[in-house]
């Protein structure tokens, strides 16, 4: 039996990942500082300590690690260079250990010369993954839509609880999601490879951002006047918003990065799940309470699984 690690296994991608390596026979451990919950099995846990003596001893004797980690965005003394540090700590832990395979969950359009620092941050670490001397596989998520997916849900949640939805620069930017589970099939599926691969994690649908808020309206059956603004006035707007949720709903750069159409992949679809039906099935279920993702990474829930396996 192969030993696999994850990080994150309690959270969203990761915990998609750890279910898709348990039913291919792996034995899985994860490495997170959320609470594990009792009734999970078939998964252990130790703590994720950015510490390459702490580290190497987690990963002896582990076949393959996924990594998960990575902030949305600058928040209580983490910033996207920490988060690049963190990361590099944990490929030299790797390297010590003498994993025999690391992957690493970036993101769609990842680039060294990229004005925004989630994007230049993702790069920066496939870069020193590729130069690690491991064996490698770089999966790149566009959008990913489940359960607990921030951008999605909340979109849901300010359809259900406003009249009007403003869409910022009209909302002919394109993106194309892609289902969780689909997303942790296609990690599943480069772990078990054994080339040096960087892959697209992308669904077959591709929406301009006006027809997925359509999409989300229809799903959640409301009816919502979508209303074209200048994309700073968007943002003033939200900026009032977040001070009665105590919360960063979208940042400066999560919306350039929408209106460059860096959630749009350049490559053939990789997933095979229609988002849309994922959609319509669970529509009910979406945008019933607001996801704080403050709280949830930064605050109190910061211990609290966000999903379980």
């Amino acid at each position: 039996m192969q030993h696999a690690v994850v990080t994150g296994a309690f959270s969203n991608i990761g915990s998609a990942v750890a279910r898709e390596l348990l039913v291919r026979g792996f034995e899985v451990r994860t490495l997170t500082n959320r609470r594990r919950p009792a009734h999970v099995d078939g998964i252990t846990a130790a703590t994720l300590r950015f510490d390459t003596e702490h580290l190497a001893r987690q990963l002896d004797g582990v076949d393959l690690l996924v990594c998960t980690y990575w902030i949305r965005l600058p928040h209580g003394g983490k910033s996207f260079d920490t988060a690049v540090d963190d990361l590099k700590t944990l490929v030299n832990a790797a390297v010590r250990a003498g994993v025999r395979r690391f992957v690493h969950v970036s993101v769609s359009n990842a680039g060294l010369d990229s004005e925004l620092g989630y994007y230049r941050g993702k790069a920066r670490v496939d870069e020193a993954l590729r130069g690690s001397g491991l064996s490698w596989a770089i999966v790149r998520p566009t959008l990913v839509v489940g359960p607990y997916d921030v951008l999605s849900g909340n979109i849901a949640w300010f359809l259900r609880h406003f009249p009007v939805f403003p869409i910022p620069g009209g909302g002919r930017c394109r993106l194309q999601p892609v289902t969780l589970d689909d997303t942790g099939r296609i990690i599943a599926d480069a772990a078990e490879s054994s080339d040096n691969i960087d892959v697209d994690a992308a669904g077959p649908e591709i929406y301009t951002f006006r027809q997925y808020v359509e999409l989300l309206s229809r799903a959640c059956g409301v009816r919502r006047l979508l209303l074209g603004t200048p994309s700073w006035l968007s943002l003033a707007g939200i900026r009032v918003v977040e001070r009665f949720l105590r919360d960063i709903v979208l940042t400066k750069e999560e919306l350039l990065g929408l209106q460059q159409e860096l959630l749009l992949s350049r490559s053939p679809a990789t997933g095979s799940q229609s988002v849309e039906q994922w959609l319509m099935r669970n529509g009910d279920k979406l945008g019933r309470r607001y996801i704080n993702d403050i709280h949830r990474h930064f605050g109190a829930g910061a211990s609290e699984p966000i999903v379980i396996p």
